[in-house]
């Protein structure tokens, strides 16, 4: 009789604890059971088993409770190993989750504990000799000289026909068995040039090499080439026999990165992200969890790929507030490989060229490896950027979305055969729809939040719930029929393109038209294929592209994401600019951008059209100091959400003053309404914490979270986010 304690499927806190059952067979810790629970069947995760000689009613007389028996083991072997068991326990406690919200972060969906089927092994028939002879026919006989020359070769490939091969299998020449083939990931055929490494490259290379278990930062202009760094730092550590995780922020970079390494590397590359099929991520992550590749790439939670003997762990684009996970378990992807890399003696990079300013004041401070790739590779100049302000175009009397600037460049792009990209970070048509007789706007009924006009499926969205509505022709406040759309999304400049300028042709890229598998693919092939010769769209175009004929960018409003109320707003803007700015001129041609501005004597857009990142850090290291905000503090949001409003606020009370009572040397914000006070039917409010050290902190928010989260049913959530990289 074996006792096994199981973590039941629900990431809540409440059941964050495990349940013993029973069971006559031994099972292994790490794989999946099916267990009654609550009158009903739920998967649990074995966490640890223990033989016992006692009977079932001894133990339930020493318990005092009834046992019940698991009713199936679903898994044959563990689907973690050891460290990744030990990091999820590590990750609950730094991020003040469930133990299996963290487990279930670190699988692919069709793993999951909650998931009851996986997504199948895919196979297909293969014919192979068994014995020698002389077959009935001619025919035969050509067959069968055929299957000796093309041993284990799939039936469908096979040149003759099924019939005559059921022959010879009758006649006992060959066997049609099933084999497992994996599903192949499709990615993009990449021309690989040759490069001669330049003297910048191989310095880093070097430098990096020479340093052990260490975190090293890269700050490289853009084009610089800081990915072949990245190939030969990989092709290093396979020669050692090592294993290496690539990280990218964005989906949509993954392709691009996944094309690169596998036409360098071949077979020994897999490839994680959600985009993926359920096939094709049950079989990736088996490859891996079978030792077949060495190298992984992917988007964040590929931090977490099962490979053993971890060499090296790249984080490109390390700025990106994709690499904070915005839903629990909330975890830093750069914290989560710093804890892999000491475990493996390994070596941490991250690259870009506009680091954030936690990582770039940590190298400055040594806490890592700094290393400058300064000049864009063949001496290529960074491309010149004009800032164009737009008050003065409205002082002009030029009320369009484009300036007369920005107008007569990219046509000129367009007449010289080139191509241009345009960035608007803001999907959808417009943003609003708005009543011009008393100024009712439509909002969304669950969330805080305007809906947004989508023409092609002719619907107003909710961009945080998903709520949709049919576009309305009358007032719901007034009753009159002057309803109006305001403002302007990727659609609406999509069509203003079409209409201002000649000879264009469209590719629009965002979330929109990126949502079908492998759309992401298609369309950078169709613009890699000169089949458009303008790319519109939002932040997903700013990093990672790299186009020979790209000559031109146009940034349409920056001051977007300036107008957010959040300290990293100046950062963001100026990381958006510097990256979208580097998309220009990075094959022969020279490259020029124009910025578009209502603040054109902002800093961060000054220092994105100069490429002056140090003097942007300086700047903005400056108002961090004096406002206390990281790196000169950690924060921690605190979030409290409840379907009852006064619930929420007199909640969010009681929390501060809880706080106020224990803890000292904390500065305490709030609470106060979050910047969207009400989201999916909740209503929010929130505190922020600023500390130098966390463990008072840490006992104080346990202490909070065990009995809010656990004790009060549901009524009212409260959600510690460490690092917050969203105030929303």
């Amino acid at each position: 009789m074996y006792i096994v304690s199981v973590l039941i499927e629900h990431p809540v806190h409440a059941l964050d604890t495990n349940f013993d059952y029973l069971s006559h067979n031994k099972v292994i810790p790490g794989v999946r059971v099916l267990i009654p629970f609550n009158r009903q069947r739920v998967i649990g995760y074995v966490e640890h088993v223990e033989e016992t000689f006692l009977s079932k009613e001894e133990l339930e007389e020493d318990a005092g409770f009834k046992y019940q028996y698991i009713s199936e083991v679903i898994d044959d072997e563990p689907l973690l190993n050891n460290e990744l068991i030990e990091l999820a326990k590590t990750m609950s406690k730094l991020t003040m989750s469930p133990r299996i919200a963290c487990y279930q972060a670190m699988l692919p969906s069709s793993l999951k504990p909650a998931t009851n089927q996986a997504a199948g092994i895919k196979t297909q028939l293969v014919v192979n000799i068994i014995k020698d002879g002389t077959p009935k026919t001619i025919k035969q006989k050509e067959c069968l000289l055929y299957l000796k020359e093309h041993q284990d070769i799939l039936l469908k490939d096979v040149p003759y026909s099924r019939s005559l091969l059921d022959n010879l299998k009758k006649q006992g020449f060959v066997e049609i068995t099933e084999k497992e083939i994996y599903r192949q990931v499709k990615f993009r055929e990449y021309a690989e040039k040759k490069i001669v490494l330049t003297e910048d490259q191989r310095r880093v290379i070097q430098g990096i090499i020479a340093t052990h278990n260490q975190t090293s930062l890269i700050h490289g202009v853009t084009g610089s080439g800081k990915t072949e760094v990245y190939l030969a730092l990989a092709a290093h550590y396979l020669l050692k026999r090592q294993s290496v995780i690539v990280l990218v922020p964005e989906i949509a970079l993954t392709p691009i990165m996944v094309e690169i390494f596998k036409q360098r590397f071949g077979e020994q590359v897999a490839v994680l992200h959600s985009r993926l099929s359920q096939g094709e991520k049950y079989d990736e992550y088996r490859r891996i969890k079978r030792r077949e590749v060495h190298i992984v790439v992917g988007a964040r939670s590929a931090v977490f790929a099962p490979l053993e003997n971890i060499g090296l762990i790249i984080l490109d684009e390390e700025h990106d507030a994709s690499y904070k996970q915005e839903n629990k378990p909330r975890y830093l992807t750069s914290q989560i490989a710093r804890i892999r890399a000491k475990t493996h003696k390994a070596n941490v990079v991250l690259g870009s060229a506009t680091p954030s300013l936690e990582s770039y004041s940590r190298s400055e401070i040594g806490a890592y490896q700094l290393f400058e790739l300064p000049k864009r590779i063949n001496q290529k100049p960074l491309p010149k950027v004009e800032i164009v302000d737009m008050l003065e175009e409205n002082r002009n009397r030029n009320f369009s979305l484009f300036s007369i600037a920005l107008q007569k460049q990219l046509q000129k792009t367009i007449d010289d055969g080139n191509q241009a990209i345009l960035l608007l970070n803001k999907r959808g048509y417009a943003s609003f729809l708005q009543c011009h007789s008393c100024g009712e706007v439509i909002k969304c009924p669950h969330c805080d939040v305007t809906l947004t006009y989508h023409k092609d499926e002719n619907k107003l969205k909710c961009h945080y719930c998903e709520y949709t509505t049919a576009p309305i022709h009358h007032c719901p406040n007034c009753g009159q029929d002057k309803m109006k759309l305001i403002g302007y999304g990727t659609q609406k400049i999509e069509e203003e393109i079409s209409t201002t300028f000649k000879n264009a042709k469209i590719i629009r890229y965002d979330v929109d038209t990126t949502k079908q598998k492998n759309s992401h693919l298609k369309l950078l092939d169709q613009f890699q294929r000169h089949e458009a010769n303008i790319l519109l769209g939002t932040q997903m175009i700013a990093k990672g592209l790299d186009f020979e004929d790209v000559t031109f960018v146009g940034v349409l409003n920056a001051d977007l994401s300036l107008n957010i109320p959040d300290f990293r707003a100046s950062e963001r803007t100026f990381q958006l600019l510097s990256q979208v700015a580097g998309r220009s001129g990075r094959g022969a041609k020279e490259g020029s951008v124009i910025i578009q501005t209502y603040n054109p004597d902002h800093y961060a857009i000054t220092c994105a059209a100069h490429h002056d990142y140090k003097k942007f850090y300086q700047l903005e290291m400056n108002y961090r100091k004096t406002a206390t905000y990281p790196p000169y503090c950690h924060m921690v949001s605190i979030l409290i959400q409840a379907k009852n409003e006064q619930v929420a606020i007199e909640t969010a009370r009681n929390v501060k003053n809880y706080l106020d009572e224990h803890l000292k040397n904390v500065i305490i914000l709030g609470p106060a309404n979050s910047m969207i006070y009400k989201m999916n039917d909740l209503y929010r409010l929130r505190i922020l914490l600023k500390f130098k050290q966390d463990k008072e902190v840490y006992v104080a928010l346990n202490a909070l979270n065990d009995y809010y989260n656990k004790k009060q049913k549901g009524k009212v959530t409260l959600i510690c986010d460490f690092n917050p990289y969203s105030q929303i």
